[in-house]
């Protein structure tokens, strides 16, 4: 009587786990230099998004809205007549480099004045996020 053996050996397991242990030693440096980059992006999304939602609430409540930077704690504040409404913090290995000044949104939506935001990852790229008077932003 002959008895089907079912499942793997040692040798099959092995062979496996050498095949995975080499895609992931190949696989390791390509992610850590791509999550930097991710960071930094996210980080000016985040900034952006606060922007346009700033702006959109002080033309909602008829109020005069800001985005207020501190570049020492990489924090950011956004509030209506000086309520805070948003804040938020820079992903890990992401700083706040520069800061023109404070955005500021009418109640129309226009801007005070023009704003740039440069934001600087671990590796040292960076992105800027540009307010124009019109209201609008966009990342460079």
């Amino acid at each position: 009587m002959m008895r089907k053996n079912s499942g793997f050996t040692v040798i099959e397991l092995m062979v496996t786990i050498a095949i995975v242990a080499i895609l992931a030693g190949l696989a390791v440096p390509g992610f850590v230099g791509w999550l930097p980059n991710y960071r930094l992006r996210s980080g000016a999304e985040e900034i952006q998004s606060t922007l346009q939602l700033a702006r959109i609430r002080a033309i909602k409540q008829n109020a005069t809205a800001t985005v207020s930077f501190d570049m020492a704690n990489e924090t950011y504040q956004a509030s209506v007549d000086g309520q805070a409404f948003q804040s938020g913090r820079m992903p890990a290995g992401v700083v706040i480099d520069s800061v023109s000044g404070t955005a500021e949104f009418g109640t129309r939506g226009f801007a005070a004045s023009p704003v740039d935001i440069r934001l600087k990852n671990s590796l040292g790229k960076s992105k800027t996020i540009t307010v124009k008077l019109t209201g609008n932003s966009r990342i460079d």
